[in-house]
């Protein structure tokens, strides 16, 4: 047996309290390893903590609107897709955010195509809506004070409720 070893463990929680369950659970797993060897165990954060995302159900929906004049559709990411811990999670902590996915590509189509659609003139109508899109709901937010009340709500809500 080695006189010391170091493992590094990169954890993503959709939600901070799922994340912090997990940790729990690794620390509790390397404290009953270090009792069960004989040895001893340190835990520690090596990096920078990134939060889970709190989508604007509110902007999002006015996001929606806009986008909705270009003849697109907001759409749930497929399952399994989940934005979890990253670093809009950290802004979206702070203020109302929003992570829209745009497609460019039909359901049915694979993704070796991707790159030539992005590139071609469906990305570039996708990327043109979604930035119009994207600009008109900030203006509402400017424009429409209500709406920034809303939005802010919301977020203070989902916070309380750890969210």
């Amino acid at each position: 047996m080695p006189e010391s070893a170091e493992g590094r463990f990169g954890l993503r929680g959709i939600t901070g309290t799922l994340l912090d369950e997990l940790i729990t659970e690794l620390t509790r797993a390397a404290e009953g390893i270090a009792l069960a060897t004989g040895t001893r165990v340190e835990v520690a954060q090596a990096s920078t903590r990134s939060a889970h995302f709190r989508n604007s159900d509110v902007l999002s929906a006015t996001f929606a609107e806009h986008l909705s004049h270009a003849g697109m559709t907001v759409k749930e990411p497929a399952p399994g897709i989940c934005l979890g811990s990253s670093d809009i999670g950290n802004v979206s902590a702070r203020v109302p955010a929003i992570h829209p996915f745009v497609a460019i590509l039909g359901p049915d189509e694979s993704a070796p195509r991707f790159a030539e659609a992005a590139g071609g003139p469906d990305g570039r109508k996708a990327r043109l809506a979604a930035a119009q899109a994207l600009a008109r709901t900030a203006a509402d937010v400017l424009l429409r004070p209500e709406l920034g009340a809303r939005a802010w709500s919301e977020l203070r809500r989902r916070e309380a409720a750890g969210r």
